[in-house]
């Protein structure tokens, strides 16, 4: 097949990581991938192999852009990634289908929020929209997209992120942790982890206060544990922790794209979010092995399914009773990361192409195109 991937975003938000799987994917296939961004955006520094093409600064633009990457002869297929270009592909979809242009055009929403404008995903020049969620989905529903528009395909995650590159007693000293017993290879204090970043929206503020709060309990496993945030600036919550008295219990690391490493010392995960549609981070944790304690918010009910615990977003009571609750009961936890275990499959990227690769081709037979 051939087809155009497009994103209006110059960042490397999970969105656009999502977006470039999925490009990787299929021209790993064999496929003919053609990814337009704009031309300064960070994505491309991740995957230089990949064929990038420049999206113009006017959008007014794009479609001779685009229309210059078709196949000469034959179909292809072109799918927007982002609002923007969502809102540009419903209008171009339209014209190119007036004009004959063998395109299929696909949209894709991420985030479970209504969206303002709801006229371009009304368009008949898209042919579907893929959601990463249910409860996406049923945002579309709710906008008045049909059924038969709308798929759901959820986020998936390369085996090459979950590679890990640094031992795990060199990780655990460079973060100042208990190291294990060498005979058992168990730590005598547990790590408490998350992957998350300085919005609000991300939760690193209600855990915090969470695990100060779950600490104040005086249960010997959490007096024992350390929490260790991936992502996040360490200035930006310092003095937070030092207010709530547990800065000698928590760690603070930067971005890094060593998250793998950082999962394999975890035992267990928190997905604090306040808004999620469907988390990478919390599909890593998963891939991970991870028992689970996450926020009921968007998608995420969707990913808990016997690895673990929900609790409301933002109550901060709620999380401290679970933190407690799975960190006192390890074989629990045993039985939810071994639920994590099975689950893992369904969600590697591997899966998600194959997802994609269908959509398209069913796509193109309902349009009489025949794929090349």
């Amino acid at each position: 097949m051939h087809i155009i991937l497009l994103t209006s975003s110059s960042t490397k938000s999970g969105g656009s990581r999502q977006a470039l799987y999925l490009a990787e994917g299929l021209a790993e296939r064999g496929h003919h991938v053609t990814f337009f961004t704009p031309a300064g955006a960070t994505l491309r520094n991740l995957a230089p192999g990949v064929l990038w093409a420049d999206l113009p600064e006017r959008a007014a633009r794009w479609g001779s852009a685009l229309a210059d990457a078709f196949p000469a002869n034959g179909p292809c297929v072109v799918q927007a990634f982002h609002n923007k270009a969502v809102k540009r592909l419903a209008w171009l979809g339209l014209k190119w289908r007036l004009s004959g242009r063998k395109a299929v055009c696909v949209g894709y929403r991420g985030v479970v929020f209504r969206p303002g404008n709801p006229l371009p995903y009304w368009s008949p020049g898209i042919d579907a929209f893929v959601a990463n969620s249910q409860a996406c989905a049923d945002v579309l529903r709710g906008v008045g997209v049909g059924a038969g528009r709308v798929e759901v395909i959820r986020n998936g995650i390369p085996a090459a992120r979950m590679e890990c590159r640094t031992a795990p007693d060199q990780l655990r000293a460079a973060l100042h942790l208990p190291a294990c017993d060498a005979d058992t290879g168990c730590s005598t204090g547990p790590v408490i982890g998350t992957v998350a970043g300085d919005k609000d929206v991300k939760g690193v503020g209600p855990l915090l206060r969470a695990f100060a709060a779950a600490r104040a309990s005086g249960d010997a496993a959490l007096a024992r544990a350390t929490l260790v945030v991936v992502g996040v600036s360490p200035e930006r919550w310092a003095a937070h922790c030092a207010e709530l008295g547990i800065t000698d219990h928590v760690r603070l690391v930067p971005p890094t794209p060593l998250v793998a490493d950082h999962l394999r010392l975890m035992d267990l995960f928190v997905l604090p979010s306040l808004s999620e549609s469907m988390p990478n981070t919390l599909l890593e944790a998963i891939c991970a092995g991870l028992p689970v304690v996450a926020s009921n918010v968007g998608g995420v009910p969707e990913l808990l399914r016997g690895n673990g615990l929900l609790v409301p977003g933002g109550d901060v009571d709620a999380l401290a009773t679970a933190l407690r609750e799975a960190m006192t009961k390890p074989e629990q936890r045993a039985t939810w990361a071994a639920a994590s275990r099975t689950m893992a499959p369904e969600f590697s990227a591997s899966a998600r192409v194959d997802r994609f690769e269908a959509l398209y081709r069913r796509l193109l037979r309902k349009r009489g195109l025949a794929h090349a």
